[in-house]
């Protein structure tokens, strides 16, 4: 076995490839820039050649860098966006359309067409009917693109997302595949038989031929050529999840905090399916013949709250230390910090930020305490979704991402939640998911403890409050959510 895996990961910014051992080190890396191109006010899409072109320049810059150690390399992963959608000419390998983004809103009018199947969609594929989601914007590609119909009956028009595009131009055109995590944000994927549904297909009115073949996140799918060399490609995994798997939630009940630009919460549910009010269920990852569910949310604003408060206030100069101002505060203030609108559990598009307590004493260091607390409250809504529901059990909560670094926000996270918090050991929690998944040793469940054993901080945090006063707490808050959202929708 080679020393090394190549890990490339494709994301909305750019495409990324590491050399990683098979512990989860990164090795060298190198990355390339990728920007949108735009035809129409609002519409979100990207040239595919120019996907493909950033992937290949990211491999090409990294080899240059490695030498010969490129020689050593075993193994392909891939992670990437999920959802966004690409259709091509089997015979050359171009692209009918461009690769329309999750965020183009294009699909938004056929989604309405198909509200009246909202519930069983939801029951289907664990989402919610949804433009962000590929079934419309592929529907939207089938009925305005002319050249479409023809390849469909010469039998050439291949459709798939990010990752089985790179792959089949990867392999020369020998893969045409998916893996389950992919496939399961597509809208058209029956998480429960694990295949293409063909109710959901005649609804969007899209073909099954042209959908790529779907198997396990970790197997081999094929090779690749690549200057010169055969490399197998053994992993294929929705960006996102890569964190969870790189921090260590393996098991049912182990749940990974990324506090990025935006906030992520990802519960591993096991072989267990959960449909919850609010909160996505989709496929983690597969291997083996064994499947990983989780329940997803997301936090519309979490260091992205941290920017717009430097940037459009001036409350925060960079050189500041959060955990300082946070010290700092003498008086609590509640802040719902809906600046681009509410995630879930409670999706509002239209809901504004607002502030309450404020008082001719209150200072920067209470506002910029009211923020932090507000992202540990946003955590808390999903946690109290699930509490709901008995048979999930919460085992253990690791935290990531840049703002993992503000330990009052980790400390205020566990006394809000009461349980304890860990904070993730530094390094690449993404290389780390797929050294994991590419590691021979995980087909028997072997691979495991040689990863997780480096993920989490020794020391939790613990909650210092108790339960009552905690309570309590809360319950402020989902009264400041309320206002605010009464606000927002009379007088937005």
């Amino acid at each position: 076995m080679g020393k090394y895996i190549l890990a490339l990961n494709q994301g909305v910014s750019g495409s990324k490839a590491k050399l990683i051992d098979h512990k989860g080190k990164v090795i060298a890396w190198a990355e390339t820039p990728l920007k949108p191109v735009s035809n129409k006010s609002g519409w979100i899409e990207y040239k595919p050649d120019d996907i493909l072109k950033s992937v290949l320049s990211a491999i090409n810059n990294l080899f240059r860098k490695i030498g010969t150690k490129k020689r050593q390399i075993s193994a392909i992963g891939i992670a990437s966006q999920p959802s966004t959608i690409i259709l091509w000419d089997k015979d050359t390998g171009k692209a009918v359309y461009n690769a329309i983004s999750p965020l183009d809103p294009r699909g938004i009018e056929i989604c309405r067409e198909k509200s009246d199947h909202r519930e069983s969609i939801r029951e289907r594929t664990g989402l919610p009917l949804s433009f962000i989601y590929s079934a419309s914007k592929i529907k939207w590609v089938l009925d305005n693109v002319k050249q479409c119909g023809k390849l469909i009956e010469k039998g050439r028009l291949l459709c798939g997302t990010v990752n089985t595009f790179l792959m089949w131009h990867l392999t020369k055109g020998s893969v045409f595949a998916t893996d389950h995590s992919n496939a399961a944000k597509t809208l058209l994927f029956n998480i429960l038989t694990k295949s293409w549904d063909k109710e959901l297909l005649e609804l969007f009115s899209i073909p099954h031929d042209i959908l790529p073949a779907v198997l396990p996140t970790s197997c081999y799918f094929g090779d690749a050529r690549i200057q010169g060399q055969t490399i197998p490609i053994h992993v294929n995994i929705v960006d996102r999840h890569t964190s969870l798997i790189g921090n260590g939630c393996h098991q049912e009940g182990d749940v990974n905090l990324t506090y990025g630009t935006n906030g992520t919460i990802l519960i591993n549910t096991g072989k267990k399916i959960f449909i919850l009010p609010g909160l996505l269920t989709t496929i983690g990852w597969s291997n083996n013949g064994n499947t990983s569910y989780i329940l997803e949310g997301n936090i519309k604003a979490a260091d992205l709250l941290f920017q717009w408060m430097q940037a459009n206030l001036g409350i925060i100069n960079p050189k500041e230390n959060i955990d300082e101002m946070c010290r700092r505060s003498q008086e609590r203030i509640f802040m719902f910090p809906a600046i681009t609108g509410l995630g879930s559990p409670y999706p509002d598009k239209n809901a504004t930020g607002c502030m309450f307590g404020l008082k001719s004493s209150t200072t920067k260091y209470d506002i910029v305490r009211s923020a932090v607390e507000a992202i540990a409250f946003l955590v808390k809504d999903h946690f109290s979704v699930v509490g709901k529901d008995s048979r999930i059990q919460v085992k253990k909560i690791i935290a990531s991402g840049r703002l993992s670094d503000i330990t009052y926000l980790l400390q205020f996270q566990a006394d809000i939640l009461n349980m304890p918090v860990h904070k993730a050991k530094e390094g690449d929690h993404e290389a780390a998911g797929i050294a994991f998944l590419t590691n021979p040793d995980t087909k028997t469940g072997q691979g495991l403890n040689s990863v997780e054993k480096n993920i989490a901080a020794k020391r939790p945090f613990v909650p210092k409050v108790n339960e009552a006063d905690s309570r309590k707490l809360y319950e402020r808050w989902r009264l400041t959510c309320l206002h605010s959202r009464e606000w927002s929708k009379n007088f937005s």
